[in-house]
């Protein structure tokens, strides 16, 4: 999975443990394969139905609606996905959408995911297959918002040290379909969903925004967040008025836990990050390594986060594997070419050099880090040593320029996966 992993090996001071490192980072994302995870997922009987539909979005959604229709075939009456590759697919259209933020494609594509919950009626099955991503992929933005708005306001948001919780708040605000709006239109049709989860906690309000799950916030709350981190005066006058009207009670606000159109609801997590350390740690035992799954949320500043990692595993007896995974923030302060999981191992090479033959790695699950082609780094306690300048790519937020020029960037392409990123400290 990892297409330069020959290069890695050879360009790393300690290729044999390299070697190890590297093969324990792709037993975790061999443990996220979703079309496995769909081909054996529980489905309810589809004799009881008159009608099965199946709609998807995310990042797994092309991989998951092939096993899907390989498995299921002609009962599927219609459907319809949208992702970041095309589906190779008969009874089920794929659209390509963009992502982190909402373009046209993603509006057209989720309107017609629309109209395919509206056709559902009382006796039908609407499938839906959700992964990480959905939250941009399935958009279209409330009455009276537009497109430029929703995109401005995201990247504001992502560009803060908002939390994806805070930031899917303002989202779901601002939406026809996300905090449960989406189940609204499905309903009184069944729905059973199959969820890839990308995080932390695997809350079901939380993924992909929420769209087929009761939403507890309010506008007051998505208010509060774009107040917090100083965007009210940021985000366009359209976004500000429809947030004061929610506020006021003049703007219905989300479908709530309790609501009656959930007791139609079936929501199904698929895989998560847990999995994949699991699967993570049994191959690093297999290899002879002791093994402890340090965190499956590590969250927080990205360089911070990977701190603790690294100095744990110090007081750990060689040899040894700590494996963590979640989803890390970075307070963006230059307009480098990076990611969160690139960031964490930069931040870090003067705290690896602390320990002696010790190897860091940091991937996202789906195979893209930030604005990068990369997935993520990898690095070693001689890494620090072969440029003296790491600390200007980091100011900048460069950091895969960095580790292009070390050799040191890893390379998956899209895995069809997301379920948040995956760490090893090795010694």
């Amino acid at each position: 999975m990892i297409k330069n992993n020959a290069l890695l090996i050879k360009k790393s001071t300690f290729p044999n443990d390299a070697r190890k490192a590297l093969q324990i980072i792709e037993a975790g994302l061999k443990a996220a394969d979703v079309s496995k995870a769909v081909k054996k997922a529980m489905l309810p009987s589809l004799n009881q139905f008159e009608n099965v539909y199946v709609i998807g979005f995310g990042k797994a959604s092309a991989s998951m609606a092939e096993a899907l229709e390989k498995r299921l075939g002609r009962k599927i009456k219609k459907g319809l996905v949208i992702g970041l590759q095309k589906a190779k697919t008969k009874r089920i259209r794929s659209f390509v959408g963009s992502h982190p933020f909402p373009s046209k494609k993603n509006i057209v594509a989720t309107k017609k995911i629309l109209s395919i919950a509206e056709k559902a009626g009382k006796k039908d099955l609407v499938i839906v297959l959700e992964s990480g991503g959905g939250s941009s992929l399935l958009a279209l933005p409330a009455r009276g918002i537009s497109l430029g708005s929703l995109a401005k306001t995201n990247k504001l948001l992502v560009g803060s040290k908002a939390s994806i919780e805070e930031i899917n708040i303002v989202r779901k605000h601002l939406s026809r379909v996300k905090g449960g709006l989406l189940m609204q239109t499905i309903y009184p049709a069944r729905l059973y969903s199959l969820i890839v989860s990308d995080v932390v906690g695997d809350k079901l309000s939380t993924i992909s925004s929420g769209p087929t799950a009761g939403d507890k916030s309010s506008f007051r709350q998505a208010g509060t967040v774009l107040k917090k981190y100083r965007l009210w005066n940021k985000v366009s006058k359209d976004v500000r008025e429809r947030l004061s009207k929610g506020m006021k009670g003049k703007v219905a606000e989300t479908p709530k836990p309790g609501n009656i159109i959930f007791k139609k609801a079936k929501n199904r997590i698929l895989l998560n990050n847990k999995v994949a350390l699991k699967a993570m740690k049994e191959k690093a035992k297999s290899l002879g390594f002791r093994a402890e799954i340090y965190s499956n949320s590590l969250g927080g500043e990205a360089g911070n986060a990977g701190k603790k990692l690294v100095s744990k595993i110090r007081a750990k007896k060689r040899p040894f594997a700590l494996i963590a995974g979640g989803e890390t923030i970075v307070n963006l302060k230059g307009k480098g070419i990076g990611g969160r999981n690139q960031e964490m191992v930069l931040a870090n090479l003067k705290e690896l050099a602390k320990s002696e033959k010790t190897i860091f790695v940091s991937i996202g699950s789906d195979g893209v880090d930030g604005n990068s082609k990369a997935a993520g780094a990898i690095a070693d306690s001689k890494t620090l040593g072969k440029r003296k300048d790491w600390k200007k790519f980091l100011k900048r937020n460069d950091s895969n320029s960095f580790f292009r020029k070390v050799r040191g960037e890893i390379v998956t392409g899209s895995t069809g996966t997301n379920v948040m990123d995956l760490q090893l400290v090795l010694i």
